[in-house]
């Protein structure tokens, strides 16, 4: 096991050990430096938001609006800290983190914005956590007085892109903000959220997923989320092995998904073309 852990580490580590990822961090490491003081404190007009949006956190279910935020850092080892435990090669090379506006070719001037600023915030949680901590809870602040403006709850995903235990970490998050709704996906079955009443997990299937592993996590009250071999247009089964199915792509807040359920989304950009088995095909014997 130590073994297959330590190969599937230093896989994940050569993948994002690409001089496009030199590049960006490089580029990440020089935007914080230019925004730090001789004392060590942060210039956050400087740097980008610890939150921020996307289209897919903007969808909302018929008659239910959200404002809905994430934390968007570097997944895996792409700052060089490592921010998904749990990490496969499926997922480590299929992450969202590289869909959307997260497509390499999007370089402006030789710069990605994007991954510059995922790297950039996940550089300061590991260097700079009390200024980060302190920095987030004025964005939610003021979030929370937008979402009152607009009639609507707040609610915000710590790991838009990638899986730090804050349950452990940072608990205050949660207890400091108890009218927030958050929610996450986990590769980490183990995780049980149970006593935090306004954090809400599931788990992400990968390709070293069993099925011992799924029930395990049903049992630990997350829903399984499945990435399958489908095209956008694509219709979803209404049930995959034996549970009801939630459309994933609908929208991005889990925690208003039925529970014991599926959640399929369908193989973004190139990871319809995976061939680890972390995108996974819909067999007629799993469909029922």
């Amino acid at each position: 096991m130590l073994i297959r852990e330590l190969n599937r580490s230093s896989k994940l580590r050569e993948y994002y050990d690409s001089d496009f990822w030199k590049t960006v961090r490089r580029q990440a490491k020089a935007k914080i430096a230019s925004a730090t003081r001789p004392d060590g404190t942060l210039i956050w007009d400087k740097l980008p938001n610890i939150f921020s949006t996307s289209p897919k956190l903007e969808k909302n279910p018929d008659g239910q609006d959200f404002l809905a935020n994430a934390f968007y850092g570097a997944p895996s080892f792409a700052s060089m800290f490592n921010t998904c435990a749990n990490a496969t090669l499926g997922c480590g090379s299929n992450c969202l983190n590289e869909s959307g506006h997260g497509q390499r070719h999007m370089v402006n001037k030789g710069v990605h914005h994007v991954h510059v600023a995922r790297v950039v915030r996940t550089l300061i949680w590991f260097q700079f956590r009390d200024q980060f901590k302190a920095k987030a809870q004025r964005e939610i602040h003021a979030l929370q007085r937008k979402a009152k403006k607009m009639g609507v709850p707040l609610a915000l995903r710590p790991n838009g892109t990638t899986d730090l235990r804050f349950e452990k970490l940072w608990p205050e998050l949660f207890a400091d903000n108890p009218d927030v709704m958050f929610w996450d996906y986990t590769k980490d079955m183990n995780r049980n959220v149970d006593s935090i009443p306004n954090y809400s997990l599931c788990y992400s299937v990968h390709e070293n997923t069993t099925d011992s592993d799924i029930e395990q996590a049903f049992n630990n009250g997350m829903n399984c989320v499945v990435v399958v071999r489908l095209k956008r247009n694509e219709p979803k089964p209404s049930r995959y092995m034996g549970r009801p199915v939630v459309d994933g792509d609908k929208h991005d807040l889990r925690f208003l998904d039925e529970q014991g359920a599926f959640v399929l989304l369908f193989a973004k950009g190139g990871a319809y073309s995976d061939a680890t088995g972390f995108v996974r095909d819909l067999e007629k014997e799993l469909v029922q």
